[in-house]
């Protein structure tokens, strides 16, 4: 598998951003609030923390673009949550330790991804748990989805 570092991360996190900010834009604001609520934006840019995500995560490219796969199913099959753009950090931070413990060899515990996106222990855990049941259980993507949504890092 190829890792992210091999691409160019100011354009891949340009490009997620843009991706993700489609997906968040058309959720409706008239849902029930969720774990992923925050109060607050975080004081890092999600650009900047999209880039330390990559950075730090030491994981596939295929993940990032199944954590785009998973955003855009995930919000799918949940449009009566309410998610903010401060929620779509927390969320981006869930998809891809999941993404990284299904489709790559798991290389830190989420005690580690915990302390890289910003959160707590126990708020990573429990989150991980609500957005595997929101989703069904339903990770498994055709390689040639996933392939299809590499092209936009390239």
């Amino acid at each position: 598998m190829t890792s992210a570092l091999d691409y160019n991360v100011d354009q891949m996190s340009e490009m997620f951003l843009k991706l993700s900010g489609q997906i968040i834009y058309r959720w409706n604001s008239c849902g029930k609030i969720c774990k992923f609520s925050q109060r607050t934006l975080p004081k890092i840019g999600y650009s900047d923390y999209l880039k330390r995500l990559l950075l730090y995560s030491d994981c596939s490219i295929q993940c990032y673009a199944i954590v785009i796969i998973y955003l855009d199913r995930f919000t799918n099959k949940n449009e009566h949550l309410w998610l903010d753009q401060a929620s779509l950090y927390t969320l981006t931070l869930v998809l891809l330790v999941i993404s990284i413990k299904f489709w790559d060899d798991q290389k830190y515990a989420n005690k580690y991804f915990a302390k890289l996106g910003g959160v707590s222990l126990r708020l990573l855990n429990e989150l991980e748990l609500e957005v595997l049941e929101l989703m069904n259980y339903d990770l498994f993507i055709q390689e040639d989805l996933i392939f299809r949504y590499m092209k936009y890092f390239s």
